[in-house]
């Protein structure tokens, strides 16, 4: 099986620290994804980082001794910043995202022979990349395509969200448990579109709304909560693993809770 995950690859600045770790959904996704996937699945990364050495040079060494194929291609400029604040409660709060060379990377023919060949297609969408996530949508996939609508608790935006979903066969989002209104929304949409929509809601746990069924999964207890960021990364590929090896949708909610629970006990979005 060939899983090709397309879009951000950067760092993650937290502040007040300073300390710079591995980050981008697409790079948490597929990080996760090499561990995650069987030996024989092609794991796949599409990107772009910047030609300076610090940000660039983290990227390329999250990647190194990993079984990742990479595609990543290096523009003149700044590679992707998120800057992360954490409250308290371990809660990830972004204060910022510099997009750096994503704003003007387009996947070139190269890129698209790669995503077309796909058994299972994985890329996000937020403001910063609409138009990276535009090309990457142009392309015709063989295999199924997953869409993490990363900022929707932000920008719920429904029109765009439907102008898509005849390409799109799984879609992630992240609310909050107590947003009924969205959920109610992308529930409807979810029956009169016949698509699987998973939806993490952080302390209260995640549901999936498969057509006309919805499942629900707890969120895994854990002692103490460090760092939410990439929770919902590491969740969509425990998910989509086992999705796409024949597993029912419960059974893929579970491992997706359970290696969310692991990832949120340390600092940053992926091990060490």
């Amino acid at each position: 099986m060939k899983i090709v995950c397309v879009g951000d690859c950067g760092v993650d600045h937290y502040l007040p620290s300073g300390r710079l770790l591995g980050g981008g959904i697409t790079a948490n996704f597929a990080r996760h994804a090499a561990r995650e996937f069987r030996e024989d699945d092609e794991i796949h990364v599409v990107s772009a980082i910047g030609d300076e050495p610090v940000a660039a040079g983290l990227v390329r060494r999250g990647f190194r001794n990993t079984r990742i194929r990479c595609h990543i291609a290096e523009l003149r400029g700044e590679t992707p910043v998120q800057y992360i604040g954490i409250e308290p409660n371990g809660e990830k709060n972004f204060l910022r995202y510099d997009e750096g060379v994503l704003a003007f990377y387009r996947i070139d023919e190269d890129a698209a022979r790669v995503v077309r060949t796909a058994d299972l297609l994985v890329t996000p969408v937020f403001t910063q990349v609409h138009e990276l996530f535009h090309s990457v949508m142009a392309v015709s996939v063989k295999g199924k395509v997953a869409v993490d609508f990363a900022d929707f608790s932000q920008h719920p935006d429904f029109s765009h969200l439907e102008s898509y979903l005849d390409r799109i066969d799984i879609a992630f989002f992240g609310l909050s448990d107590s947003d009924d209104k969205h959920i109610l929304a992308l529930s409807a949409l979810a029956e009169r579109w016949h698509k699987l929509f998973v939806v993490t809601l952080g302390a209260g746990g995640s549901m999936a709304m498969a057509g006309h069924k919805q499942f629900k999964q707890v969120a895994m207890p854990v002692e103490r909560i460090v760092d939410t960021t990439g929770a919902g990364d590491a969740f969509a590929a425990a998910f989509l693993v086992n999705f796409m090896h024949g597993a029912d949708v419960p059974s893929c909610l579970q491992r997706g809770a359970a290696l969310a629970s692991r990832v949120i006990q340390q600092m940053g979005a992926f091990p060490a």
